[in-house]
């Protein structure tokens, strides 16, 4: 079964139907941007890019953007 992956925010995605609600990725953000509202993941628009909630999700229902790289001036 392929993950129903929904935007959150412009930078996170979850996928609901992957997700058991473990609360791992809402213990491990260092900002606190997320939470369950019901049985919906939200976003409260602090992320960081430091994918720790996908790093640490043991179910793969999230997905956090990468920050992108500076590019260096010549």
């Amino acid at each position: 079964m392929q993950p129903d992956r929904k935007n959150i925010d412009p930078l996170i995605r979850w996928a609901a139907n992957y997700c058991k609600h473990c609360f791992t990725c809402v213990n491990i953000c260092p900002v606190k941007n997320l939470e369950f509202n019901d049985d919906e993941m939200i976003s409260l628009g602090k992320c960081i890019q430091c994918q720790l909630c996908e790093k640490y999700c043991p179910d793969f229902a999230i997905e956090a953007k990468p920050k992108k790289e500076k590019e260096a001036r010549p």
